[in-house]
């Protein structure tokens, strides 16, 4: 619920957009007519001096996720703070409080005497209903994650990654590694998968974080459990016998998938813009290297601001910027290539094969199966090419890494469908990967191997696709008699 105190016109146009959206409103006013007018409306409106601490109570603030003060009178202001202040300690109350002000020499002084935020007449108006709101509804997210951490912090919480997680996912990781830790909860972070683009080991290694690999973690050690960047059991390596205590995630998923005791599902360009609201809206410290790898985070899951990026985004990216280490940022966004990887794609390059913008390529047995995700981001810059699948083996077990620039195609939901019966498979719509054991193509010859890998795995892809049709063996003519 939202108690609106005071309803001028930009209040009455602020309270009339947070009801456009679905939003429970409670509006406080001391003039009788406007208080009648606004009940006849179908707002429920409550009569009385919110310079008071009885009448704020009667409102309802003990229900209230968020309380606006929209008189511009800076003297009301002030007594209403002192209100809301006197109610916060007596009823164990901690709602989000904005201030509207008259100009913007006064927000330093309301947020002294108490107030969350503070925003001009001006800007109350012209973007309340759009990028405020949702920065505010973020605020009134924080405040319920920081009441839970409260309740966890004896014990050790597993943040869990995506699956193949790139820079957005580890960088959200670490920023909620360090937002738990400043309310007294320690954490580690867990993954699976592979970290095989050079930016995702850069970024591990110039942070030097001690990422944690789901096959070596016992998970009843933990009380706790958060999922960063996923939201399902799908993509990740929490066991699905566990139901996770925490998600924040940017992705579209349906909500009635998504079980946990906080969510934050909000649809912006990056986690990475998720967390560092977070972070900022507690006032815990963020270090130049992790700001720098939580630009990296939004500038690799937006495209640099060509897909999905939203007012949230730019506000966190220009917020981060100012604090971002410039040599990190730098070393992170033109990361060196290895020797090995250079001779991985010019054999690529050569056994590729193209079919309608599909390249496939099996490159045989490798020594580091990270290099199958380098040279899947490496083809796809083909002239030609919209969509890249690089498989081979490492370690008796075969390896697939999938990209595309196709709009139409879900790659991890194609990877799925082709190979969860014979191994793993998952990801995102733009990238993905699989796992798959040798042993899932049969005992046959290291002779006719590579062929027969071509066929259970780069072909099955292709047909999965609906690029080729579906193979089926010509049955054997029965000679007349």
């Amino acid at each position: 619920m939202y108690l609106v105190l005071g309803c001028d016109d930009v209040g009455f146009s602020v309270a009339s957009k947070l009801k456009e959206r679905g939003v429970e409103v409670v509006v406080v006013d001391k003039d009788t007519q406007r208080v009648r007018q606004l009940k006849l409306m179908g707002y429920n409106a409550v009569l009385g001096d919110f310079r008071l601490p009885e009448v704020i109570r009667e409102a309802g603030i003990e229900r209230a996720e968020m309380v606006l003060i929209m008189t511009p009178d800076f003297s009301t202001i002030r007594a209403a703070l002192g209100a809301i202040n006197t109610l916060k300690v007596e009823l164990k109350v901690d709602p989000v409080v904005v201030a509207r002000v008259l100009d913007d020499a006064e927000i330093d002084e309301v947020k002294r005497l108490g107030a969350s935020d503070a925003l001009p007449s001006s800007q109350l108006l012209a973007n309340f209903a759009i990028s405020k709101f949702e920065g505010v509804k973020e605020m009134v997210k924080e405040k319920r994650l920081r009441a839970l951490l409260r309740e966890l912090s004896r014990g050790r919480m597993a943040i869990i990654l995506q699956t193949n997680p790139d820079p957005d996912s580890i960088a959200s990781g670490v920023a909620l590694k360090r937002y738990v830790k400043a309310f007294g909860v320690d954490a580690d972070i867990i993954y699976d998968g592979i970290i095989g683009h050079p930016q995702n080991r850069a970024l591990v290694n110039l942070l030097e974080l001690n990422l944690l690999e789901a096959e070596k973690v016992d998970f009843k050690t933990y009380n706790s459990f958060a999922l960063v960047d996923v939201s399902t059991h799908a993509n990740c390596a929490m066991p699905k016998e566990i139901l996770p205590t925490i998600v924040i995630d940017h992705h579209p998923v349906p909500s009635g998938e998504v079980k946990a005791r906080f969510q934050d599902l909000t649809f912006v360009g990056a986690a990475s813009t998720l967390l560092t609201n977070y972070l900022r809206y507690a006032a815990v410290e963020v270090d130049p290297a992790t700001a720098a790898a939580l630009v990296i985070g939004i500038l690799t899951d937006t495209m640099n601001f060509t897909r999905g990026a939203t007012p949230l985004d730019f506000d966190a990216f220009e917020y981060l910027m100012k604090l971002a280490d410039a040599d990190v940022l730098r070393r992170l966004q033109a990361p060196t290539v290895s020797p090995d990887a250079f001779d991985l794609f010019a054999r690529a390059i050569k056994a590729s094969k193209i079919r309608e913008g599909f390249l496939t390529v099996n490159l045989g047995e490798v020594k580091d199966r990270d290099l199958l995700a380098q040279a899947a981001d490496f083809l796809l810059i083909r002239e030609g090419v919209t969509t890249t699948f690089v498989y081979g083996i490492c370690d008796n077990l075969i390896y697939a890494s999938a990209r595309t620039k196709d709009v139409t195609l879900h790659l991890g939901q194609t990877l799925q469908r082709a190979f969860s019966e014979m191994g793993s498979a998952g990801g995102h719509a733009r990238m993905a990967g699989a796992t798959i054991p040798l042993g899932a193509i049969g005992r046959i010859s290291k002779a006719r191997l590579r062929r027969e890998i071509d066929r259970t795995v780069g072909r099955k892809f292709l047909e999965t696709a609906g690029v080729i049709r579906p193979y089926k063996p010509r049955q054997k003519r029965t000679k007349r008699k």
